[in-house]
């Protein structure tokens, strides 16, 4: 490992304390961290550890190094990023918006189409959380597997493939220019949304593990039933043959019982080694800002107005669809009638 790498996990991890480290030699740092701050010094060069041994090393294999490392395991990883590089054109996707969107409020004998005033598309911060599971599941072997959840902050709303398009734009440390953030969900809540999503994708994972480990048991238990019945067998064969010399019957008795106990504990290990065993935790969190375009929609009717957002989408490339106040599913047509507001599809 570099020493590059490790000054660089050393003073993100102070900084992340909400302390400071100050470079004092090559190689060498003077640290204060911790909610009651806490001074040392430590350093990356053997040499100097050996000639100072008021300096602490920090290498793998050091006590202080190790005490580091166990303590930002603990607390988990919670890193973000800013994705750029979007090519929008607000006057495009004004017009295009107007295309997408329609709205017809109908009447007794008559439909109108309604035209909405829309205010100029401007720019909100989008989060989307993305959660990292370590499943680990026991039975006569351990596997660990990682399942990957990302939640759209906005909407509590599972996103799929997320990730995959992470690498397709740019990425900085943070904005230049700060924008206000677009309606966040609680985190509670989209967590809860990931944890029930990786529960559900276990079940199948946990009763295909669970069927292997039962036969894996029983084909063992079986093989080694026939191996003690097999010895029991030989031992009863000896017994027909010694049946009249009292010593030897109660040796091989006693040896009956040992073989009766040994078969028994095997079994008993047998069942132990394929029970079946699952845990969960969470490895770490990444938060994906990048800038939605949001519009300002007003659209009369006879008898109100009623106001959305319209949302474009420069990750997705498209516009959001609306929400039906009737049938809750997404749509970009709306119809209002006398009776409520209603989709294409609920208007069919």
């Amino acid at each position: 490992m570099s020493t590059a790498i490790l000054e660089k996990f050393l003073i993100d991890y102070v900084e992340a304390k909400e302390g400071e480290a100050e470079l004092i030699d090559e190689g060498t740092y003077t640290i204060l961290y911790g909610s009651e701050p806490t001074m040392k010094t430590v350093t990356f060069e053997i040499e100097a550890a050996k000639e100072n041994h008021q300096i602490e090393l920090f290498l793998p294999g050091s006590i202080f190094f190790d005490a580091i490392v166990k303590d930002a395991t603990a607390k988990g990883y919670l890193c973000a990023t800013w994705l750029t590089g979007f090519q929008v054109v607000t006057k495009m996707i004004q017009a295009e918006a107007r295309k997408t969107f329609s709205f017809a409020e109908h009447g007794k004998d008559e439909v109108k189409k309604r035209e909405p005033k829309m205010s100029s598309f401007q720019p909100y911060n989008v989060k989307v959380w993305t959660f990292a599971f370590k499943v680990r599941m026991t039975t006569d072997i351990i596997e660990d597997h990682l399942y990957t959840v990302s939640i759209d902050a906005r909407t509590s709303k599972i996103l799929k493939n997320f990730m995959e398009y992470l690498d397709k734009y740019p990425h900085l440390p943070q904005y230049e220019e700060g924008i206000p953030d677009y309606h966040l969900q609680d985190f509670q809540k989209c967590y809860l949304t990931a944890l029930d999503c990786v529960k559900q994708k276990l079940t199948g994972l946990i009763a295909r593990k669970k069927q292997e480990a039962t036969d894996l048991k029983n084909k063992e238990a079986e093989r080694m039933k026939k191996y003690y019945d097999t010895l029991n067998a030989e031992m009863e064969e000896t017994l027909e043959k010694k049946a009249e010399d009292r010593e030897a019957v109660a040796n091989i008795q006693a040896k009956q019982k040992a073989i009766l106990v040994q078969r028994q504990s095997a079994l008993s290990d047998i069942e132990f080694r394929y029970r079946m065993g699952a845990g969960m935790s969470l490895m770490s969190v990444l938060v994906t800002n990048y800038p939605c375009y949001v519009a300002k929609v007003s659209v009369p009717s006879s008898t109100q107005t009623m106001e959305y957002d319209i949302i474009w989408n420069p990750f997705f490339k498209r516009f959001e669809p609306l929400v039906c106040p009737t049938c809750k599913n997404h749509s970009y047509t709306l119809n209002f009638l006398r009776s409520g507001i209603r989709c294409q599809n609920c208007f069919k």
